[in-house]
């Protein structure tokens, strides 16, 4: 009799075991970005715990260039990665497999945070100023880049007849006081720096000009990566959700969480975007084909994962 209640003690003890749904591992989740407020979500996703919530082992790796994100993807040193889209576009035209999994930032007319700033003893009034000019950019193709010869262009100024030169982000301000340069096309903190400076003043919103509301920054992953971990996909982006709910209802504390992570807090926050659409390519790639930039047929469908 004893052996007949301690066999159906370990019966219903195996069932109970096999009922209860294993728990699965946090994914380990490397997430490379640069030095900007645009990814501000993600990093209060990591420091309130929202990754964790999600199931995410996160860590927010720190790549200083843009273009160094494609091959740290490739490599497998970052699951995921801060893009532009004409870096993503660049990249899928070179062979590539590579998605945006969700939006970070947008640019809009009505909150600018790039714009063309002249020094202060240069005249710019308008794009054909620049003809002779030296200006300064801080990396050839990038979105900074393309909408600047999209806007020359647009306002019928020869692109050969503007000296555009690359330089590391950090260094165009000290370039431009120099007099090495006579314009650039820059982004916040930076901007604002220079005009408090007295070093130079804001040209034009050229990159408004060109298109009022478009998508500046966003997330990417390897296609086959991303495909493969649909859920892990599904979490990130919850997880932001979650750090997007959190800056509207703690500016304060989110502009610390900035500091922690950038060493400085920029003038205001870029519009912030967790959903990417096909849409949001199609800018880009009809700006590289105009620039001839792109080899291949692009389909802005195929690039955005659903």
């Amino acid at each position: 009799m004893n052996v007949l209640r301690k066999s159906a003690a370990l019966a219903l003890l195996l069932s109970i075991v096999v009922a209860v749904p294993a728990v699965a591992e946090p994914a380990k989740v490397a997430i490379g970005y640069p030095t900007a407020t645009d990814f501000l979500a993600m990093y209060v996703a990591k420091e309130k715990g929202f990754f964790d919530k999600h199931n995410i082992d996160a860590t927010p790796t720190r790549l200083p260039v843009v273009t160094n994100i494609p091959p740290a993807l490739v490599s497998g040193s970052v699951q995921i990665g801060m893009t532009t889209v004409p870096v993503l576009l660049q990249a899928v035209d070179g062979g590539l497999d590579f998605v945006l999994i969700a939006a970070a930032a947008r640019h809009t007319k009505a909150s600018p945070f790039i714009s063309l700033v002249a020094r202060k003893d240069v005249k710019i009034e308008k794009a054909g100023d620049l003809v002779g000019k030296k200006v300064g950019v801080p990396g050839i193709n990038s979105v900074i880049d393309v909408l600047l010869r999209k806007w020359l262009i647009n306002n019928k100024v020869p692109v050969n007849q503007v000296t555009i030169i690359e330089a590391p982000l950090p260094q165009l301000p000290d370039l431009l006081k120099s007099g090495t340069l006579d314009a650039v096309a820059i982004v916040e903190p930076l901007r604002t720096r220079i005009i408090a400076g007295d070093i130079g003043y804001i040209a034009a919103e050229y990159v408004s000009e060109v298109d009022p509301d478009f998508l500046v920054s966003a997330w990417m992953a390897n296609g086959d990566w991303a495909r493969k971990n649909p859920e892990v996909v599904g979490n990130f982006r919850a997880a932001i959700d979650e750090g997007l709910a959190f800056i509207r209802s703690n500016p304060d504390e989110a502009r610390e969480i900035e500091k922690k992570y950038l060493g400085f807090n920029s003038p205001k926050f870029p519009s912030f975007e967790n959903k990417a659409k096909p849409d949001d390519l199609r800018l880009f790639i009809a700006i590289g084909k105009e620039l001839g930039l792109y080899r291949t047929a692009l389909d802005p469908a195929k690039l955005v994962l659903p």
